[in-house]
């Protein structure tokens, strides 16, 4: 997992009636690319841990993360305090998997115009094809790549 962000942060609140707890993240430090926006991450929040949470954008270069009750209750902050953040990137390799060889293997000369690439695009690719939603998405995005080799072949 890539470490994404850790520091101490401010729990603030939407106002109004139905308002939520949240924490402010900049989108520059976060390399949120997809979704609108949004990115998929785990971490912790001073010492309670959780899984596969969904920072959401608010449009004007921050995302949120929602702090529920359950969540304030443990680290018995609210509003107004701040909380130790770590969020950690999940599912995107930074190097090329065995599954994503396999497939560039399977067409001749593919695997090599992969690696011709810069780094920083092979990045975006594994990005890409592991951000899928579904398996399905995920073997659309392959077969994207592998057009787009074939015309730089």
């Amino acid at each position: 997992m890539q470490l994404l962000i850790e520091g101490q942060f401010y729990l603030e609140r939407f106002t109004g009636k139905g308002g939520w707890t949240f924490i402010r993240l900049p989108i520059a430090q976060l390399g949120a690319r997809n979704h609108f926006g949004m990115l998929r991450v785990s971490g912790s929040i001073d010492s309670y841990e959780f899984e596969d949470k969904t920072l959401m954008p608010m449009g004007d270069g921050f995302l949120f993360l929602p702090i529920s009750r359950e969540i304030r209750t443990k680290i018995k902050k609210e509003e107004g305090e701040k909380a130790l953040l770590r969020l950690y990137r999940k599912g995107i390799p930074d190097q090329l998997t065995d599954e994503l060889k396999d497939c560039l293997l399977d067409d001749p000369g593919k695997l090599n115009l992969f690696l011709s690439l810069q780094i920083s695009q092979q990045q975006e690719w594994l990005e890409k094809i592991y951000l899928s939603a579904s398996e399905e998405q995920k073997a659309e995005r392959i077969v994207q790549l592998l057009q787009f080799l074939e015309r730089l072949g």
